[in-house]
């Protein structure tokens, strides 16, 4: 049944965004507060890795909401 797919699609969708917004939020408050100077490559690969899940995760919420637009209308 459509309906019971598009709420799967979008069951799965919900957390993605919600962990996105959670470490784009982390990410925004980590690089507003520190001074450039204080970060060590180590923390700089961090954030990087950080910025990186962030992106993943809307990519992939991203393709979940792509995925609700081909499921066949009832």
């Amino acid at each position: 049944m459509p309906c019971d797919a598009t709420r799967h699609i979008l069951s799965r969708a919900v957390p993605l965004v919600h962990e996105s917004r959670a470490l784009s939020y982390a990410l925004t408050m980590t690089l507003a507060t520190t001074p450039r100077r204080e970060f060590t490559q180590d923390e700089v690969d961090a954030l990087c890795q950080l910025a990186y899940e962030v992106q993943d995760k809307l990519a992939k919420a991203s393709d979940l909401f792509r995925d609700v637009d081909n499921v066949p209308e009832p």
